[in-house]
């Protein structure tokens, strides 16, 4: 974690080619307070210029007149009855029960949580209960983006091999496959 010029904490991440914070960049920018390296730096120059395209753009959808669509109302309650019926449901044995959704985001959390990879998505489906009372095995598919350089073959190891402790530690289901799918990849440049 860095520390901006004004004392502020600031993740390297949003740290512009020549050091400079981008956020605070446009902070001056809107308020008319630009230093000399923000006025005259090709990269601060850039992301100014950038927000005020933006500006424009947000200008113009701000002053179109809203129409909302003649079935509004129609798919206002379609969503209400939809979150209202049972979401799908992991069955984990001896009647418990565990949300999909909320599996997959714990399946999720345990990718972002590992060095080089962040999850982009995560499904999980269910084989039948090989007997009553217990719960079939999990097929766990997941997309992840990489960061540029990192060992793939190593990391998706690392994934498989987490997703199928945490299936069974926090689960108490077994992951029987994991299929991981990079989908991109990103650079910390």
């Amino acid at each position: 974690m860095a520390v901006d010029s004004e004392g502020g904490r600031i993740d390297s991440a949003d740290l512009l080619a020549c050091g400079r914070d981008a956020a605070r960049v446009w902070e001056h920018a809107e308020a008319g307070t630009l230093d000399e390296h923000e006025r005259d730096c090709p990269h601060c120059r850039s992301t100014v210029a950038d927000r005020e395209r933006l500006a424009g753009i947000v200008g113009r959808m701000a002053a179109q007149e809203l129409r909302p669509p003649p079935n509004l109302v129609e798919q206002v309650v379609a969503a209400v009855v939809a979150d209202l019926r049972p979401h799908d449901l992991l069955d984990l044995g001896d009647g418990s029960l565990l949300s999909r959704p909320a599996a997959a985001a714990t399946l999720r959390h345990v990718v972002d949580s590992m060095d080089g990879l962040r999850a982009r998505s995560c499904r999980i489906t269910q084989a039948a209960a090989p007997a009553p009372g217990e719960p079939g095995a999990l097929h766990v598919t997941v997309g992840v983006t990489a960061r540029f350089g990192v060992d793939l073959a190593s990391v998706t190891a690392r994934v498989r091999q987490v997703m199928i402790s945490t299936g069974d530690r926090a689960f108490g289901v077994a992951v029987a496959r994991v299929d991981i799918q990079v989908v991109d990849v990103w650079d910390e440049r």
